[in-house]
This record gives structure tokens, C-alpha cells and sequence, in this order.
């Protein structure tokens, strides 16, 4: 999940909305309004607009955005009020009790139909509602309990469908890399095999006390930790059979590529050997960039190296 906590797009750290012990579900929404697509630089200048907004409606009074979460087009999760606070967007208060609010940045004219990236940050969404916030299994729309067009025909037809995720994943970006979570991971741990704090995973990926994370989950790797690239071992540390600290280093990033098609049948697993298999994916690693294509024999040399790493 590409996670943007309140503090960093403008807002405190913590909501004054009333505390929500658990909710029955998520409600989907959408602006209602004229929006245009825009470059992923201005989107927290519109949820912080959306927030004034809110905060100077004296009619309804709000005490903060209304929404529990805003995803913008590029998949990212803004943090609204954030987990077990009650939303203000439903319709009254009875709706307020019982659903989370999540709400695409996606208009009723202008940019009407929602990408793949923001269908995926509102499965991403639900996903950390039902984690952290104690949400139930129900979903629907703003419109479900409500007399309303929310959160329109198109999105409401993907909630009806119970919001699967695109075809395409719809949660890394061109350039994130990611970090699939495997049965006794633990985030720790997972932040010292990628070199970063593990304060700056957990925000990053919208984690919180107790820092759960499951098997099957990916966590986004913190941008810092993909700019530092350690000192290329040397080519004697790749031999086919022999062990060597980097192999393990070399596996993980081949992990966060995403090249891991050869393996022994139960996925690719890091380890310190070279096997075979790690050679494979080396090379299709090396097949996929022009300058390194040329000779794609398996084994890192400091250009395969930087680029795993960068």
C-alpha cells in the first residue's frame, strides 16, 4: 500500500473526530464534482483543499475531512480521519456509526472513470480498514442507505462486483519496488535484510501497533533503501554451489523485481547459495535492461549489481 499518513500532506497527526470502536464495513464515495486529472505532486494540495472545505462548513460542523481515507488516481491512500474514528460523509449520524468512508478522487465530469492504480489503492484501502480498523466484511456505496448518485454508476458497479482487485495488481507504480511477506517475516527483521529503519517501513506501508503483517502481503520498500547500493562483492562471491553472504543480499532484491520465475516449485526462497535458479533469474534480470542485455550469462557483475539495487 502506497500509505500518506496525515502529517505529510498537511494535516495533525491525529483527527479530532470521535473515537469508532469497529464499524460494519467501508462505504465507497467519489467527489460529485468536476475533477481533472492532475499530476501526483498536486493531489495533497486537493485533499488538503477537501479538508478547508469540510472545516468551513458551519452548517454541518465537521470536525475534520470527513472521509476515514481519499485514494488519488495513482493508487496512493491518504489518511482522512484514519482508523477507529467515525466518519462525517455517510449521510447522518446512525450512517456514521457504521461504516468507514473512503473516497476516490474521481469526478462526475472530467476524470469520471476509475484507473487501475486507484481501484487498487481502494482494495488497498479496505484491506488496511479490515486490519487495522476493526471493519467487518460488509461493503458498498455511499448511495447504499443514502439518497444519493455516490460514488457513481462505474465505481458502484466495481463495489457491487466486491472490489477486486485489478488484473494488473494496481498496487505498485512504475519504480516501487516491493517485498512480498513469506510465513515467519516479521518487520524487524524484514527492514534489516533491506537495510532501513523500520519505522520508515511501517509508515510507508500504513502499519501501526502492533505492526502486523501477514504472509502474502507486500510491503513498499522506503525509496532511501532503494538509492543506497553496498559495495559490489566481487565475482568469486557467485560460483553455481557455494555459499557467500551477498547471495542472500543478490535474492532479496531479485525478489523486489519481481524476477523470481525459476525456482525448485515452492517459489523462490532467499538463501545464501547460488543455485541454478538464482543464475536464471539473474540473467532474465540482465535481459531486461539494454545495457546489460548483450551478454545475459546469469552471473552480477558491479552493472548487475547497481541495477538490482537502484
Amino acid at each position: 500500500m502506497r500509505f500518506v499518513p496525515r502529517e505529510d500532506w498537511g494535516a495533525p497527526a491525529t483527527s479530532a473526530a470521535s473515537y469508532l470502536a469497529s464499524a460494519r464495513g467501508v462505504k465507497i464515495h467519489y467527489l460529485g464534482t468536476a475533477y481533472t486529472s492532475r499530476a501526483h505532486s498536486l493531489c495533497d494540495d486537493y485533499v488538503r483543499s477537501i479538508r478547508a472545505t469540510h472545516l468551513a462548513d458551519v452548517k454541518e460542523n465537521y470536525a475534520d475531512i470527513a472521509y476515514t481515507a481519499l485514494v488519488c488516481e495513482h493508487g496512493y491512500v491518504f489518511e482522512g480521519r484514519g482508523t477507529h474514528k467515525r466518519p462525517g460523509a455517510n449521510g447522518n449520524a446512525d450512517l456514521n456509526g457504521r461504516d468507514y468512508a473512503v473516497c476516490a478522487l474521481l469526478g462526475s465530469s472530467g476524470l469520471t472513470v476509475p484507473p487501475d492504480a486507484m481501484l487498487g489503492g481502494l482494495r488497498d484501502a479496505i484491506d488496511w480498514l479490515r486490519r487495522d480498523g476493526d471493519a467487518g466484511d460488509w461493503l458498498g456505496g455511499h448511495r447504499d442507505g443514502y439518497a444519493t448518485a455516490c460514488p457513481g454508476d462505474q465505481l458502484y458497479a466495481w463495489v457491487k462486483k466486491g472490489a477486486p482487485r485489478p488484473s494488473g495488481g494496481g498496487q505498485a507504480a512504475p519504480g516501487d519496488d516491493v517485498y512480498p511477506v513469506r510465513p515467519g517475516d516479521y518487520l524487524s527483521l524484514i527492514a534489516r535484510r533491506l537495510d532501513v529503519d523500520w519505522r520508515d517501513l511501517a509508515k510507508v506501508n500504513g502499519l501501526r501497533e502492533p505492526y502486523t503483517i501477514y504472509p502474502g502481503q507486500e510491503l513498499r520498500i522506503p525509496a532511501p533503501a532503494v538509492r543506497e547500493v553496498p559495495p559490489f562483492p566481487g565475482r568469486d562471491a557467485f560460483v553455481i554451489g557455494r555459499s557467500h553472504p551477498a547471495v542472500e543480499q543478490l535474492d532479496y532484491r531479485l525478489i523486489a523485481k519481481g524476477f523470481t520465475r525459476h525456482h525448485d516449485g515452492d517459489g523462490y526462497q532467499p538463501g545464501p547459495r547460488f543455485t541454478e535458479y538464482t543464475r536464471r533469474n539473474v540473467a532474465e534480470a540482465q535481459r531486461s535492461r539494454p545495457e546489460l542485455a548483450g551478454d545475459p550469462d546469469g552471473y552480477p557483475g558491479p552493472l548487475t549489481w547497481k541495477f538490482l539495487f537502484s
